[in-house]
């Protein structure tokens, strides 16, 4: 009798399907941390514009008061306190130039809170 060698068509679309679904799900596995990756940037973009916003309120102190004022990151820009490519939103890729951003003075300090929606972005 004859021995035969190798595997047979089903075997190998077997193979085939079983490499398909292993790459099926890494594949969303991949696009699912990226996605997160880009939202916890867009955090620590905010969170870098408010310490931009801070700084300016603490150079301008004397001449902030309680109800503050608000600017954009544009203006943030303009003045030297954040750079062009630091105002880039990482989920869309869109610019920021228009986020309003409202520098304070309360209890000797300067504060500043962004006004954009991120819900995922924790307080």
């Amino acid at each position: 009798m004859k021995q035969k060698k190798g595997f047979t068509l089903i075997e190998l679309l077997a193979v085939i399907g079983i490499l398909g679904i292993l790459g099926t799900i890494a594949t969303t596995s991949a696009i699912n941390i990226s996605q997160k990756l880009k939202k916890e940037m867009l955090c620590d973009t905010l969170e870098f514009i408010s310490s931009a916003g801070k700084t300016y309120g603490s150079d301008i102190f004397d001449g902030l008061d309680e109800e503050g004022l608000d600017l954009t990151v544009s203006e943030l820009v303009q003045k030297g306190y954040l750079k062009k490519d630091q105002v880039v939103n990482p989920v869309d890729q869109n610019s920021m130039d228009e986020v309003v951003v409202h520098v304070y003075r309360k209890n000797n300090r300067a504060y500043a809170h962004v006004f954009y929606e991120a819900p995922f972005c924790e307080e």
